[in-house]
């Protein structure tokens, strides 16, 4: 399943210390049984939450659990949780893994609806939320080139276009 959490950062005079904080917090997340992959991308048009994070984990029951609420979670932010705005953490069934977006690939996160603005050749893997927030009942993720994402670039209604702040951290095996 896949832990999907999107974010605004208010004060963006503060992004290189917040990208800092994002990679460490990233390193514990994979850390807590049940989760075991992320990574984390920027909205290259404007979207009132232009950061994503992906996380790969074993279910809902994950965020029940006392390693997660001990240490991850919106407590877990530290300072940063009033910091951020915007912010919806939705768990979907769909796909068993993250999906690997390397640099020089996007990742297109599509509302449900908009798939015709997909371009063609282009396969929308569709995601139903099971769990937290619920904020939206499906969306679809495509992996794709930069130049098939190009035309989304200047902002499709219901389409963002997302590109690698990092790459897939996995957990130690």
């Amino acid at each position: 399943m896949i832990y999907m959490v999107e974010m605004n950062l208010m004060e963006m005079d503060r992004r290189v210390e917040w990208d800092a904080w994002y990679v460490s917090h990233m390193r514990m997340l994979i850390t807590i049984p049940g989760i075991h992959a992320t990574q984390r991308f920027e909205c290259l048009h404007g979207h009132p939450s232009p950061f994503v994070a992906l996380h790969e984990v074993d279910g809902p029951e994950v965020f029940a659990s006392d390693a997660y609420k001990a240490t991850a979670g919106p407590f877990g932010t530290g300072e940063w949780r009033t910091k951020m705005n915007n912010w919806n953490r939705n768990v979907f069934d769909g796909l068993d893994q993250t999906p690997d977006v390397p640099e020089g690939s996007r990742l297109l996160v599509v509302e449900d609806g908009a798939e015709a603005s997909v371009p063609a050749g282009l396969s929308v893997n569709w995601l139903t939320s099971v769990g937290l927030d619920k904020s939206v009942s499906r969306r679809g993720v495509v992996v794709c080139s930069v130049d098939q994402a190009r035309p989304l670039e200047a902002g499709v209604p219901g389409i963002r276009v997302l590109k690698p702040l990092t790459s897939r951290l996995v957990e130690a095996a």
